[in-house]
């Protein structure tokens, strides 16, 4: 497909990579509010429907009051394993890719301390330190094909138009990346490693290494290789100091001070390399491009519970949760290669970008319903409900929207965003007095709007304990829907008034993930 020089003109104040923003959006917001319980291997396995259960160190994250219910101290240490696996159809090509990722689910203790009071007033007063995981970010995707159509270069050398070149020089005299004049930091890599050439007669007019011009048509030389990889690590934690009550054996009461430690690294990679060179005017051969970004922080927030036993056999639960208030810092950098025919090659790599800011996520409350039949089991159901148009972006210093537009970033957040619903039920089955049986289940709708999608996650685990007080427990945990996603990997060329000249191609990629955990414990 070709483009007319006459649409060339149109200026395109940035290129929306998919993939590649290091601005803070409304999407990284989302991201950073989700959470995904995994706590123990017994709760994962029934779902974490705990709210009104008790009594087990992952609980605590969901319903403080869990501590209350103890009747003796305990430590438990839950490694994981997260496998997540990914497929992507991109230009008629088929890619499998996944990442395997080991981590603590859970660690902590909670110390028993009885007042002497058997079946009136406080009967306990208990203290823990818990570590649980809310969210793993760990992911891999690749997708490669081919195509003579349309080039990331070219969707650059488009996105750049209006920029002069001299502002994107780097010098002595000038300083690209910390002018804003010059755009984007991918346009001054693609400038100064001579994958972007000003049109004849112009200042601020661009054609990418990857175009051949002929008269006023603008086109893709040949045939070119896309290979691109996205790969995310890090998670959302949380370390609860918590304090639960038994009152009476009736009503169990607990709240925590939850400090959550924030650690998110994405990298992309992406290049391009030329079938045959001589297609291309320029000599083009290859070309390559980097983004890394990485997001560190901490939050606090302040959660609340209690669990009522009206009957021995049944207990009813709830509690509700603080926004967090998040403290954050983004690091980001970019690299570009080039490499033509003649021998010239370049490497550039940007410096250091950070900044600063905050974020605060919406409240959330539960309220669950748990059958309790000593000898028997458990059965256990519970309901939370968390609004994220309630999240909001703010900058470290101050409510004003410096650098990011958060007035405009936080009004498409109550746009985009909505309440989302989260069901989850456990069954525990006791075959002997030392071994149990368990499953799970939990729902989960998007908290996107127009996102329909629905998140369902199936467990099953058992569990040891025998008289010295040892215990372990096993969980797994399936995703058992995959999950999809349209993609692209460079944005439309469009024309003056933003009609769609060139489209980029769009690829699909479909996502499924299983957990393995193991608990290993002790009461006293």
């Amino acid at each position: 497909m070709n483009k007319n020089l006459k649409f060339i003109a149109a200026a395109a104040a940035a290129v929306l990579f998919s993939f590649s923003v290091h601005a803070q959006t409304e999407w990284d917001a989302y991201k950073l509010s989700q959470q995904f319980y995994t706590g123990t291997a017994r709760s994962a396995s029934m779902g974490n429907a705990f709210t009104s259960l008790g009594g087990d160190l992952g609980a605590v994250s969901i319903n403080p009051a869990s501590s209350g219910v103890y009747r003796y101290s305990e430590f438990t240490f839950t490694p994981s394993l997260l496998v997540s696996k990914n497929t992507s159809d991109y230009l008629d090509n088929t890619y499998d890719d996944s990442k395997t990722r080991f981590s603590i689910s859970n660690a902590g203790f909670m110390i028993n301390n009885n007042t002497g009071h058997e079946d009136y007033g406080i009967i306990s007063v208990n203290f823990g330190i818990v570590y649980n995981m809310l969210n793993n970010f760990s992911d891999k995707i690749s997708a490669t094909g081919s195509t003579a159509k349309t080039s990331y270069l070219g969707s650059l050398a488009h996105a750049t138009n209006g920029i002069n070149g001299e502002s994107m020089d780097i010098n002595n005299f000038n300083d690209p990346y910390s002018n804003i004049e010059s755009g984007h930091w991918s346009s001054v890599l693609g400038w100064n490693t001579s994958l972007l050439d000003t049109l004849p007669g112009t200042s601020d007019r661009y054609k990418a290494a990857t175009e051949n011009l002929n008269g006023n048509i603008i086109s893709v030389g040949g045939q070119l290789y896309q290979n691109f990889t996205r790969e995310v690590t890090g998670n959302v934690s949380e370390t609860a100091f918590n304090v639960g009550m038994n009152i009476a054996n009736t009503l169990f009461v607990g709240m925590n001070l939850g400090l959550q430690s924030i650690y998110y690294k994405y990298k992309e990679y992406y290049s391009e390399q030329a079938a045959n060179s001589a297609d291309f005017y320029s000599g083009f051969e290859s070309f390559s491009h980097s983004y890394h970004l990485k997001t560190t922080g901490t939050g606090i927030n302040v959660k609340v519970g209690a669990i009522f036993v009206p009957f021995k056999w049944l207990r009813l639960g709830a509690s509700i949760t603080t926004p967090t208030w998040m403290y954050l810092t983004d690091e980001w950098h970019e690299t570009m290669s080039s490499s033509f025919s003649d021998g010239y090659a370049q490497y550039l790599k940007s410096p250091l970008g950070s900044f600063e800011y905050r974020l605060t996520t919406p409240f959330r409350w539960n309220a669950g319903l748990s059958l309790v039949y000593p000898g028997i089991g458990v059965f256990s159901v519970d309901y939370e409900s968390v609004n994220y148009s309630q999240m909001r972006l703010r900058n470290r210093g101050g409510d004003d929207d410096y650098y990011g537009s958060f007035t405009s970033t936080n009004h498409y957040i109550n746009e985009d965003f909505r309440n989302s619903d989260i069901w989850r039920t456990g069954i525990e089955i006791n075959v002997t007095d030392q071994l149990d049986l368990r499953g799970g289940y939990q729902f989960m709708s998007s908290g996107e709007k127009g996102y329909n999608e629905k998140f369902h996650t199936g467990s099953l685990g058992l569990g040891y304990h025998d008289a010295s007080g040892f215990f372990v427990d096993l969980a797994y945990r399936q995703y058992m829907k995959k999950v999809s996603e349209n993609f692209k990997l460079y944005g439309n060329v469009t024309d003056n008034d933003g009609n769609v000249e060139i489209e980029s191609p769009t690829g699909r990629n479909k996502n499924t993930k299983w957990q393995v955990l193991a608990t290993f414990g002790f009461r006293f």
